[in-house]
């Protein structure tokens, strides 16, 4: 679809959009991964 074309040419143009996205997802993911035992960390380092 053209809504999938537009994210993919996203993602891939713009990596840093994609990482942000991943985060947030986690983020909202943590309370249940806390719920279950598992901790979430992460680092970032520049290029």
């Amino acid at each position: 679809t053209l809504k999938e074309a537009a994210r993919l040419a996203l993602y891939t143009l713009f990596p840093v959009v994609r990482l942000n996205h991943l985060l947030s997802q986690l983020q909202k993911e943590r309370e249940f991964l806390l719920q279950h035992g598992y901790s979430l960390s992460y680092a970032r380092c520049k290029l």
